[in-house]
């Protein structure tokens, strides 16, 4: 003859639970129904006690066993059953009717002849001798209501559960494929500007070539080492500001190559705000914008200037000049031009809403770009600790 533990494996085994889980779950349900058996065995001894007669204290305990140990047993079928057959969105009325209805109506069965026979062992100690189907009969129409009640509720927290589960695991399907999302567009707008600063910085080498050629290999030497920065960190979604200031530096010496001494450029960083991460090429471009729309289309001298500290939990970084003309406000001026497009994309990409770029002029001439990136909690983002 088979173990019975085997059985009890081979048996459940299409239900989706071993021996071990059997066991498992019998052992709470059991310990679950002592405790009600001991409060009912103990309140039927009360009742009995105020009216004037006492049986035995095992008789009691076992009319109780009668009541809830037989839950205990059939609970571990019960949930394999439910979990194998959830109700679903598009299944729930054909799982209703089969199986739940058809096992709902067995466990009233089971539990209306159990609470039958107790009854009836019950009368004979009284002796009341009442017939055992009368009682059979009694319990159904007593416990059924019950029977249903508990069934359904069970039935639809695991639904509720199952359908929380599904909702949790698709929220997470989804961030998933923003997350690849937002990583491919932050690709694709890093990809657009290397070959638009390639291209600009080629032109300020060619336009020196005739003029001044010992100048033009000096753009061309610096541009060579731009470009071995921007490959080393061309798969990098954030570098530290000292890093991205350096490449700033090189590149405001191509510019100057073109302009000579009407350029001037300072930095005016906080130690702090150094250790700071952000995107890579975030402020080329506004530079560029600025040398471009300042002294590239008006006469004279023109300073751009860095402004780098902590601000409110965040980093703020500023791009001043003094020779530009804002001739546009509000979202016109992110219609024109790659530059203030793409850094503001990348921001809202990579820091959300808590990140923001600004334009605005100081006045009649000169303009200010402003860029903020919130920080976690008040510490640099990325920042080492």
């Amino acid at each position: 003859m088979e173990p019975s533990g085997n059985t009890v494996a081979h048996g459940a085994g299409a239900m989706g639970f071993s021996s071990q889980t059997y066991v498992r779950q019998l052992g709470i349900a059991l310990l679950a129904s002592s405790g009600m058996l001991l409060l009912e065995a103990a309140q039927v001894l009360m009742v009995d006690a105020s009216r004037g007669y006492i049986l035995a204290p095992f008789h009691y305990f076992i009319w109780s066993a009668f009541n809830w140990y037989n839950w205990a047993l059939l609970s571990p079928f019960v949930l394999a059953l439910l979990r194998r057959y959830p109700l679903t969105r598009t299944k729930w009325a054909t799982r209703i009717l089969f199986p739940h209805a058809p096992v709902c109506l067995l466990l009233i069965g089971v539990h209306s002849v159990l609470r039958g026979t107790e009854a009836w062992i019950y009368t004979l100690n009284h002796e009341l001798h009442e017939p055992l189907a009368d009682l059979i009969g009694e319990s159904v129409v007593h416990e059924s209501l019950w029977v249903v009640v508990v069934y359904a509720a069970v039935l639809g927290g695991m639904a509720y559960q199952r359908l929380r589960h599904e909702v949790h695991h698709r929220a997470l399907h989804e961030a998933h494929l923003q997350t690849q999302l937002a990583s491919a567009e932050l690709e694709k707008l890093r990809m657009q500007l290397h070959p638009h600063f390639l291209f600009n910085t080629l032109q300020a080498a060619i336009a020196l070539v005739r003029d001044d050629p010992a100048a033009a290999e000096d753009v061309l030497l610096r541009l060579s080492h731009l470009l071995r920065i921007a490959l080393d960190e061309m798969g990098a979604e954030e570098v530290p500001l000292a890093r991205e200031l350096e490449f700033l530096d090189l590149y405001i010496g191509i510019q100057r190559q073109r302009f000579g001494d009407r350029l001037n450029f300072e930095i005016h960083a906080d130690a702090p705000a150094l250790n700071w991460q952000v995107p890579p090429l975030l402020l080329q471009p506004l530079v560029e914008n600025a040398i471009q729309h300042g002294i590239g289309k008006h006469k004279g001298d023109d300073t751009v200037e860095i402004f780098a500290r902590q601000q409110r939990g965040g980093l703020e970084l500023e791009v001043w000049n003094g020779n530009s003309i804002v001739e546009d406000e509000g979202e016109g001026l992110f219609q024109r031009g790659l530059g203030l497009r793409n850094t503001r994309a990348r921001l809202e990409y990579l820091y959300g809403r808590g990140a923001a770029l600004a334009l605005r002029s100081k006045g009649e001439r000169g303009a200010v770009a402003r860029i903020f990136i919130p920080g976690r909690n008040g510490t640099p983002r990325g920042a080492a600790g």
